[in-house]
Parts: C-alpha cells; structure tokens; sequence
C-alpha cells in the first residue's frame, strides 16, 4: 500500500491534489479531525456549559457542532472569514421553557445549520387544535452521542464521522428519534449531514422539517449574490402599518433580493423580507443553492436531493446596527401553516413506524472557478402564486 493518500478536492484540473504522508506525524489532529468537549455558555461563571464537537476539516474549513442543540453547526469558519451569522444570544445550554410562542428567539444561537421540527416548522400558530412554537422543539434538544471516528491515515481512513441520536418524546405521543451522522474528509471543505426522522409512536405524527442555514458577515455582504432558481409560491414582507394585505412584488423585484444589499432601515428590530421557493434540481435530482462573494472570491454550495426537500425559504433581515442576516432553508412540509399555506404539503405525517430520510452537504467554494461552477446552476425566480401572505415566522 501506498504510504501517501491523497484527496481530491473538486478543485480545477491544475490544483494539485491533497497529499498526506502518515510517517511524518503522530497525532491526526495535526492536521485536522474532531475533539469533543464543553464550552461555557455565556456568562455562566464556571457553571455547565454547552457539550460540543470541534471539527476541522485540514482543508480550511472548521465548525463547532453543538452536542446539547440537537448536533447543529453553531460558528463555522474557513481560513480567517467566518460564513455563519451568530446571533446576541451566544451559545446556551437547551431549555425547554423556549418550547412555546416565539420564546425560541431567546435562546437561538444563530450559527450555519439550525434544524428545524420534527413536528412543525415556521411561526407559532395553531394547527390541529394545538398551539406550535417558532420552528419546533429539535434544536433546543440534547442530543446521545453515539460515536466519533477521526481519520485514520495509516489504514487509508481519510474520513471523519460524529454519529448521534435525538429524542423528541411525549407520553400518549407523538415520539419522534433522529439519527444523524455528519461527516467530513480530510482535506476536502465540506461537510455532508444526514438525518433520519422516525415516528416511533402508534397512532398518525405531523412531520415538518427544516435546515435553517444561515449566513453571515463577511461572507454574506453587500453585493454578494444568492444562487437558486425555480417558481417563487409566495414573496413574504411585513405588512405597512394599518394594512393586513402585501401585494406580491413583480418577477424582476423578486429577483433582486437576490443581490445583498447594504443595511436596510426598514429592518430595524423586527424586519425581515423573503421568498418561498420550489427549487429546481439538476439532472441528478439535486438542487444546488448558495452564496457568491466575488469580492472575497468566496461561496458556499448547499446541495440536496429535491424529492426530501423540495421548497426552499430564503429570508433576509439586514438590520442597520449588526444583526444583519440572511438564511437559505430548504425543508419538507410547510412553513406558513395550514391557514395560510397552499401547498399539499401542509398536511405532511408520519404513519407509526415510518421514516423520512433527508441529507444536506454544505461545500465552501474558494476561487472563481468553483464560484462559476455553482453559478451554473442560477436562474431566474419567476411568480408561482397570487397569494399574498404577511411573515414567514423566520
């Protein structure tokens, strides 16, 4: 066998591949893999933390998972840039006192990939008899961490695997167990999630499901641009005051909130503005969606099967004094609810036994010709729906 393993990177033909020589070190976090540890929350004052997995990938791009918010990415960074947007509450341990209203703003790190269900997603409302919270229970869940594998390059091993399962539990139901892997390899910057979402319960489960990915400063800056195309279902703004009604803005206005502008004043506080998309998969059946900095020469690629996840939301706030924010969510189900929402699929379920498999990679994009590659995969955001909806709950 071969003492050097390489990996390629997906780069152009004239970059050179990765190459690892295992005789030279000793320890495999010399130059990447996963620790696991606990961080302090914010001001605890030496009190229990937050358990965490630290993940760098060799490749430039590292992250911290946070073990005790469902196994979500909190920050992430490549090189000097960071990509996430990290929100003013800081990392803190789960609580389920933000389990009602929107009291989940409290407690919402921000950070790359917030998970979203597994019952409902989107803004506190009623659905079936029932009062929901913002974007359900998942993320202010610990999660059992089942396993950790680190490269291995003495056994050709360049992959890293974290394995975990999730728990959202009730007596009399619903009873839902998510396992998720997340995975890495040695010298590629990208990262791969996958989830499976069971209905371990006997009787019929709501089952919705959401990859809030948000980014963030400098990544996200003005004049970047977003990736994704396809029939826009509904353009989403706060109504003016005295109004309940929002017109749905003209195609060539939807696709310009595609291009990140400078801090908006109307987003002062609670402002906010997006779209709610179904996205267009590739001849794979994939969508591929993201951000462009030309400026940075910088992008990350989010990609995933389009029959798991088949719409996609992308809501803005670009407050003038640094909450200055933007997520691409692709997800299952329905955001808006079944008051509002159109689509077949605000009656998603899971039937006892049943399963949904879902899978999201995340790929930072490092010079213009990877920039140009995502960008192939753009296009123009056209009116789906008349309807004219007042806030998406992000």
């Amino acid at each position: 066998m071969n003492d050097f393993f390489s990996v390629h990177d997906a780069q152009p033909a004239s970059t050179p591949e990765r190459k690892f020589d295992p005789a030279k070190l000793e320890n495999i976090h010399q130059l990447g893999g996963i620790r696991t540890g606990t961080l302090d929350a914010p001001g605890a004052g030496g009190s229990a933390g937050v358990r965490v997995a630290l993940f760098d990938t060799g490749a430039g791009f590292r992250f911290t998972v946070a073990l005790d918010r469902g196994g979500d990415i909190v920050d992430a960074h490549y090189n000097e840039h960071g990509l996430a947007y990290l929100s003013p509450n800081g990392l803190r341990p789960p609580n389920a006192a933000y389990h009602q209203d929107n009291e989940w703003l409290r407690n919402w790190a921000g950070g790359l990939v917030t998970t979203c269900g597994p019952e409902y997603v989107g803004g506190s409302r009623v659905e079936a008899g029932a009062k929901t919270n913002l974007h359900g229970r998942y993320s202010n869940l610990a999660a059992t961490l089942d396993r950790v594998q680190n490269p291995d390059l003495r056994r050709g091993q360049l992959g890293m695997e974290l394995n975990l399962t999730v728990r959202d539990t009730r007596m009399f139901g619903p009873n839902y167990e998510i396992r998720r892997s997340i995975r890495c390899t040695l010298g590629q910057p990208e990262v791969t999630i996958t989830d499976e979402v069971t209905n371990c319960g006997d009787t019929l489960a709501a089952h919705h499901w959401l990859y809030h990915c948000n980014l963030g400063y400098p990544l996200l800056d003005e004049g970047a641009r977003f990736i994704y195309r396809g029939p826009a279902e509904y353009w989403v703004v706060p109504p003016p005051a005295g109004q309940d009604i929002v017109q749905p803005l003209a195609a060539a206005l939807m696709n310009q909130i595609k291009r990140v502008p400078a801090s908006l004043a109307e987003h002062a506080g609670g402002g906010e503005r997006g779209l709610i998309v179904t996205t267009s998969p590739d001849a794979q059946g994939n969508c591929r969606v993201g951000i462009a900095n030309d400026q940075l020469g910088l992008g990350l690629e989010i990609r995933y099967p389009a029959d798991a996840l088949p719409r996609l939301a992308h809501w803005q706030h670009y407050g003038p004094r640094g909450s200055y924010a933007s997520a691409l969510e692709p997800f299952y189900g329905s955001l808006l609810g079944s008051a509002r929402d159109q689509n077949p699929l605000i009656n998603a379920r899971l039937n006892p036994g049943e399963s949904r498999r879902y899978q999201l990679t995340l790929r930072v994009l490092r010079n213009p010709a990877e920039l140009q590659d995502l960008a192939i995969a753009d296009g123009a955001v056209s009116p789906f729906s008349a309807a004219a909806i007042d806030s998406i709950g992000s």
